[in-house]
């Protein structure tokens, strides 16, 4: 073992093989060593390392990295990655991405996404577009198209088209129109139309 240095240092070594303890004081800052251990403490800092993780501390700030791991935590803010997988949250916001697929909520905002795939989510609004399929739903109105088809539902009226078909309800009115025939119908008034 070794003495002081000097009045302001205190370092000692002990070397025992095969491993080497370095424990080290000077002026605020606390440091070890050890087998491929390090640890230091320096005026609200705090830093660990051994085998490949890493752990750093500082006011409210909290950062780990461990074999492809990371992880951050700051005043409401926390972030995650591994091996593809990233995952963030902060005040109502949170955020995920893996392998294509993406996911977000904030205040009710939901929106997904994952190979073509796409879906929002807001306040009563949905939307969904998937290869050429797109839904829409707002309150009571609905629509959906998919290559030639379209339709739309909107309290009693409902509207479709595929084609060259085309119908519409509404209130007891029906209409359906292909290739020049035309069909209407009204309670009960029926009209035919070639």
């Amino acid at each position: 073992m070794t003495a002081p240095l000097d009045e302001s240092i205190s370092c000692f070594l002990i070397r025992v093989d095969p491993w080497v303890l370095v424990p080290i004081a000077f002026r605020g800052l606390h440091a070890l060593a050890f087998r491929g251990l390090c640890v230091l403490d320096f005026k609200g800092l705090h830093i660990f390392a051994s085998s490949g993780l890493h752990v750093l501390a500082s006011k409210g700030l909290h950062v780990l990295a461990s074999r492809g791991m990371h992880v951050l935590a700051s005043r409401g803010l926390h972030v995650l990655a591994f091996r593809g997988l990233d995952i963030l949250a902060f005040r109502g916001l949170h955020a995920l991405a893996f392998r294509g697929l993406h996911v977000l909520a904030f205040r009710g905002l939901h929106v997904l996404a994952f190979r073509g795939l796409h879906v929002l989510a807001f306040r009563g609004l949905h939307v969904l577009a998937f290869r050429g399929l797109h839904i829409f739903a707002f309150r009571r109105l609905h629509t959906l198209a998919f290559r030639r088809l379209h339709t739309l539902a909107f309290r009693g009226l409902h509207i479709l088209a595929f084609k060259g078909l085309h119908g519409l309800a509404f209130s007891g009115l029906h209409i359906l129109a292909f290739r020049g025939l035309h069909i209407c119908t009204f309670r009960e008034l029926k009209v035919l139309h070639l």
